[in-house]
């Protein structure tokens, strides 16, 4: 699975948007919105894993366009379907 983050700076708060699941997430800066999209799409892909759906692997994540193995890392990785 392909996800890309798009960071939107909206008056005070950030906004990561992630267009591929429609899920939007705010922080105080980017890492707080990271950190808050990291966990709705942890619990995206584990109640799609509880409802039998079949999950692609996490395999790439792009913020804004740019591929970044670090953030996959910093995620959690990719090698087990979800990204605690």
């Amino acid at each position: 699975m392909k996800l890309s983050i798009k960071i939107i700076q909206s008056q005070d708060e950030i906004i990561a948007n992630c267009p591929e699941l429609d899920i939007n997430c705010y922080g105080a800066d980017k890492d707080e919105a990271i950190r808050r999209i990291k966990k709705v799409i942890n619990f995206y892909v584990d109640s799609a894993k509880e409802l039998g759906l079949d999950v692609e692997a996490l395999s790439e994540i792009s913020i804004e366009g740019e591929m970044s193995q670090s953030l996959i890392d910093r995620l959690g990785g990719a090698q087990n379907n979800t990204i605690n």
